[in-house]
């Protein structure tokens, strides 16, 4: 649901909108945010073709999209930063799911 729909349902429901309720959109985060998901969307995705699993992100030619989507060199350490986060928590995601998905032997 879009924040848009989210007002309109509260105002047909004649109810207040309550700020957890919210719907968070991609322009609500910080700058670096979405440019560290810009650059995530960018680099190659690794898996462990024997067992299936996902090993995340390839972050070879980084440096190289961090330039060519004009990140300021001051901020580049932290958007690798936030990049790897947004690693982290997508492997772990996409294993679980992989695993629970799995049939039992």
């Amino acid at each position: 649901m879009t924040k848009e729909a989210y007002f309109e349902l509260c105002e047909i429901m004649g109810s207040e909108p309550i700020d957890e309720d919210i719907p968070v959109e991609f322009d609500d985060f910080p700058l670096e945010v979405q440019q560290a998901f810009s650059v995530y969307r960018m680099l190659r995705d690794e898996w462990d073709t024997m067992s299936g699993i996902y090993l995340g992100k390839s972050f070879m030619g980084i440096k190289d999209i961090l330039e060519s989507v004009e990140i300021d060199p001051s901020d580049q350490k932290f958007i690798v930063a936030l990049v790897r986060m947004i690693d982290t928590v997508r492997s772990n995601e996409v294993n679980s799911k992989k695993m629970s998905e799995k049939p039992a032997s």
